[in-house]
């Protein structure tokens, strides 16, 4: 009976470290919160950790039974493939969605041209996909280890895409938020600039651990043992999903003072008198008070309410739809 070695040992440790982690990072986000109220961006965010956990779960399965087995070798790189495509397609809508957030003022997505623009920007992500598939390897030695990887034709325009497409998504969520002319101005302004700030961060992390990830399968040429490969692509899709909490969550450090400042603010603007006295530059956004809000999502959607929706008996203004 062969005994694990230590890359086998270590890979099998990252991936049972990765479920604990999605596990904590799903439970602190879904808290208290019914599943009526998760709308299409919060939907997504979940949707990335049970994938991110789906990952880590297959790995730690095939870590076990990679040596001498042909068909956990050609399943390690099929898992990969599958799973980190379809967490990077969430990563993408989920972009795009923050984007249409700040962006679409009373428009709805099928309405949108920008949002059908960037729709269609992922249409070449199907041929990406089937190059990585038509590229593969996987391949089992002599000496019973398992080496899968992905050839130059099928990585590098996997690396390509992905610097493009995060690139330009981030760039145009964060323009707006940047942008003196935008139609999101006032106190609120500052919470979205932060952001934009955490944004463009969480975009810069996420798309340098990616492409590490993928440059090592480029410098082995496709040629790397599967526990490895495992282990690597479980971080990077576990490390990109956190980074995602990361973004879309608040930090706090008064949570008591901010829920009693929340609440008096929202009592200030639904008293009729105070919209007489006061501009709209006055209005403050506050969050949603969700666990599972999407922070950029929340402030944009409550200025929306305050500006629009309390001037619905206005021809000119139209309350935007979230749908």
């Amino acid at each position: 009976m062969n005994q694990p070695d230590a890359p086998e040992s270590i890979s099998l440790f990252i991936s049972l470290s990765c479920i604990s982690v999605m596990a904590l990072l799903f439970g602190r986000k879904t808290s208290a919160t019914k599943i009526n109220s998760i709308n299409y961006a919060r939907g997504l965010v979940v949707a990335l950790y049970l994938v991110s956990w789906m990952f880590s779960v297959i790995a730690a399965m095939l870590v076990q039974t990679n040596n001498y087995n042909t068909l956990s070798c050609e399943l390690s790189i099929l898992s990969c493939i599958a799973l980190y495509a379809m967490s990077k397609v969430i990563i993408y809508l989920f972009l795009m969605e923050k984007v249409y957030v700040v962006t679409a003022v009373g428009v709805t997505r099928s309405n949108f041209f920008l949002y059908k623009l960037n729709f269609a920007f992922m249409t070449p992500y199907i041929a990406v996909v089937c190059l990585m598939v038509i590229y593969r390897n996987s391949e089992v030695e002599d000496s019973g280890k398992c080496v899968i990887g992905l050839k130059k034709q099928g990585a590098l325009p996997l690396i390509l895409y992905d610097i493009v497409m995060s690139s330009w998504l981030t760039f145009l969520f964060i323009r707006p938020l940047m942008s003196s002319t935008s139609l999101l101005q006032g106190p609120s302004k500052g919470k979205l600039r932060d952001v934009a700030r955490r944004t463009l961060m969480g975009s810069v992390i996420a798309l340098i651990t990616s492409s590490a990830n993928i440059f090592t399968l480029v410098y082995f040429d496709g040629r790397e043992r599967g526990l490895i490969c495992l282990a690597s692509c479980t971080v990077d899709v576990t490390l990109n999903a956190i980074t995602i909490h990361w973004v879309t969550s608040r930090g706090s450090s008064r949570p008591n003072q901010s829920t009693q400042r929340t609440t008096a603010e929202r009592r200030h603007t639904r008293d009729p008198r105070h919209f007489t006295h006061g501009t709209t530059s006055d209005k403050q956004v506050a969050p949603l008070e969700s666990h599972i809000s999407v922070t950029v999502e929340s402030y944009v959607e409550e200025y929306h309410q305050l500006h629009f929706g309390s001037s619905s008996s206005s021809p000119h203004h139209s309350s935007p739809h979230y749908y």
